[in-house]
């Protein structure tokens, strides 16, 4: 069943009914018709009460299907709520939600209780009918926010009493809220020992499906590189000119374990990787992601492969979102070292611990194999 009945009434309604009866049987003995049909008339309505609140709220189905939805920071999104109900009408119901505070309600209302928001809504629902409640929040803070509770408070439509019904299964909406992104200094250097896709005016490496124009033909020219068309044109052999391309991946490896839980600052790390993740969307490089919190799989870490583009930027930001200070983590010199076996290393790479002695062999071993920045806490770089 869906929901638990929560009814603390019902005893004192059977009490009612009791007693009405007992002074039914009375005034039928002393031949008082006129209180007998007072009495009649109130054990209806107790009993038409009763009768209510056992069946409001039977056929009351909630749409549970899994949802997550996506906010950037300070953004706007809602819980949509739908309802479909097949018995009894409910009329001045009162919907109670209770949800972990990574977004807030956006018109300020709801009672803040720890990491929980309280928020009481207005419910009222016809027989047959399917309604939907929109509740709009904000993000406020950087993390995943799930309704934790929902109750639903049922009164009597023409009397005293109320009935609450508690939802038993697990709700499967979600908000996740990413990381918010600030300016931070950034560079990359593009190798020219390795093919890609960025433009370079000297590389080794030539892009065959960007041809940018034609020049004289040499011998030592490649048969299969003769613009034909050029050729006829200029009556004379012209040659292919490609643009020239270079590798620029990168690849972040973070820091947030600090003896037997997380660094204390957290969020900032988290936000400045963020925005270093921006950047490179914004400029089209490809970008790795390590962030040494236990996961299952082929890497013990969280880990994002290599990529660009939309949907890789989406993903580096739902990874980074996911994280919270009662993540498992694991030792930074394991997480490097299993890099340095299982992963190619790109042109550029940033280390962000505050823990530089436990990666120094690693940070040797990489000093001489990519372009290697190691970044402290923002304390560290600015103890001023």
């Amino acid at each position: 069943m869906a929901w638990i009945r929560h009814n603390d009434e019902a005893k004192n309604t059977k009490w009612v009914l009791g007693f009405l009866s007992v002074l039914f049987f009375m005034a039928m003995a002393f031949l008082q018709f006129t209180a007998a049909s007072v009495i009649i008339f109130a054990a209806a309505v107790v009993g038409l009460q009763k009768l209510y609140l056992d069946r409001a709220g039977k056929n009351l189905v909630f749409q549970n299907d899994r949802t997550r939805r996506r906010v950037l920071y300070g953004g706007e999104s809602s819980w949509d709520l739908v309802f479909k109900n097949e018995g009894l009408p409910i009329w001045g119901g009162q919907l109670k939600i209770w949800f972990y505070d990574a977004v807030e309600p956006t018109n300020g209302q709801g009672a803040s209780y720890g990491d929980l928001v309280e928020l009481d809504l207005p419910f009222t629902v016809d027989s047959k009918q399917t309604i939907e409640i929109k509740v709009p929040v904000t993000g406020k803070k950087r993390g995943v926010s799930r309704i934790k509770k929902m109750e639903l408070l049922i009164p009597h439509p023409f009397g005293e009493g109320s009935v609450t019904l508690e939802y038993k299964p697990v709700i499967l909406h979600e908000q996740l809220v990413f990381p918010k992104l600030q300016k931070y200094p950034f560079r990359y250097a593009p190798s020219r020992y390795k093919p890609g896709q960025f433009n370079l005016q000297h590389s080794l490496f030539n892009d065959a499906f960007q041809p940018i124009g034609t020049r004289d033909y040499v011998s030592t020219d490649q048969f299969n590189q003769i613009h034909w068309k050029a050729s006829v044109r200029m009556q004379n052999y012209q040659t292919k000119i490609f643009s020239q391309v270079a590798n620029e991946s990168m690849l972040f490896a973070l820091n947030v374990s600090a003896h037997y839980g997380t660094i204390h600052d957290l969020e900032e790390r988290i936000e400045e990787v963020a925005s270093y993740i921006e950047s490179c969307f914004n400029a089209g490089v490809s970008y790795a992601l390590a962030v040494n919190i236990r996961s299952a799989g082929k890497m013990p870490y969280l880990y994002l492969p290599p990529g660009q583009g939309q949907r890789h930027r989406q993903q580096s930001l739902e990874l980074l979102s996911i994280i919270s200070k009662n993540s498992a983590t694991l030792s930074y010199r394991a997480m490097l070292g299993h890099l340095d076996i299982h992963a190619e290393l790109p042109c550029t790479t940033y280390l962000l611990t505050d823990e530089t002695k436990e990666a120094m062999r690693i940070i040797n071993k990489w000093s001489s194999q990519t372009a290697l920045t190691v970044l402290p806490g923002r304390k560290e770089r600015d103890p001023a």
